[in-house]
């Protein structure tokens, strides 16, 4: 089951003014709410398996009525009880914007049966799933890398796994900057892209030094390369870089009229008299349908 899913609501309303909003009203109905706290959310495979994933937003639903948008880990009150069906919907930060939240559009729907009681709090551990029937184009690193380099000096490695990311598989890419090496452009190869719509490109990243992400296509023979969004460093004032997903709306850039030959690109380079970059990237996704 699908529900209009375009982030209208964390738009109008900020997402915790919303929740208490829906607090309010139990409490001015004088109805006693019972409440379900979800789990941070995993995405697993066909076989179970947890995959990586950021879901950062649930849009609930108890009995097919909104219950609102919330984050996980907190007690969310639902106005009902006994044998409900609960739905959630996951969000994502789209771009990686903390103020564009939206339902992703390739997870389902999660739903379960659930005995709510008044007062009580029900732990729940939603798992889900990516919607039959999709295309993927997937780089993970495992047997290769599927990147050509363009115009650069420096080059993508494969790395083993350190196990430090869920699903990780036996390899990820690195890709390491100094003066020698100081400019990386990899362009995604195999057949081109053709989808006009609806296209994600989901990563997995960690870096000391940003990313660009950019697009590439052909209008009437004639090669355009658009520079789309940078990814930030995660690396932290103690030292540590830890890894992080995003979720990009590639169809927008690559959504021009006659465009064909639809590739994407990643882009680093030393800036601001740095004298070493490194940036890892794992499980690339283009996802649509």
């Amino acid at each position: 089951m699908r529900y209009p899913h375009r982030n209208i609501m964390t738009r109008l309303l900020p997402l915790a003014g919303f929740c208490c909003l829906v607090l309010a009203a139990c409490k001015k109905d004088g109805q006693v709410p019972s409440y379900a706290e979800f789990d941070a959310p995993m995405v697993v495979d066909a076989n179970g398996a947890g995959i990586s994933s950021r879901i950062t937003d649930l849009w609930v639903y108890v009995n097919d009525q909104p219950a609102g948008v919330w984050e996980p880990g907190r007690p969310v009150p639902l106005l009902a009880s006994g044998n409900s069906n609960v739905k959630l919907i996951a969000g994502v930060r789209r771009n990686g914007v903390i103020n564009d939240r939206i339902q992703y559009p390739f997870y389902a729907t999660w739903q379960q049966q659930m005995d709510l009681v008044p007062g009580q709090t029900r732990p729940v551990s939603p798992q889900f799933r990516y919607y039959d029937n999709l295309v993927f184009w997937i780089a993970d690193f495992n047997t290769g890398q599927r990147f050509d380099t363009l115009d650069c000096t420096a080059t993508m490695e494969l790395v083993p796994s350190d196990s430090t990311l869920l699903g990780q598989g036996s390899h990820y890419g690195r890709i390491s900057l100094d003066p020698a090496h100081s400019m990386y452009r990899g362009v995604s190869s195999g057949d081109p892209f053709t989808t006009t719509t609806g296209a994600f490109l989901e990563m997995d990243y960690r870096s000391d030094t940003r990313l660009l992400i950019g697009v590439r296509y052909k209008k009437a023979g004639v090669q355009y390369d658009t520079a789309y969004l940078y990814v930030m460093p995660t690396k932290r004032g103690d030292g540590s870089m830890p890894w992080n997903k995003i979720y990009i709306d590639i169809a927008e850039p690559w959504n021009q009229s006659a465009a064909t030959d639809k590739r994407f690109y990643l882009k680093a380079e030393l800036e601001g008299g740095a004298t070493a970059g490194r940036i890892d990237v794992d499980n690339i996704k283009i996802v649509h349908r």
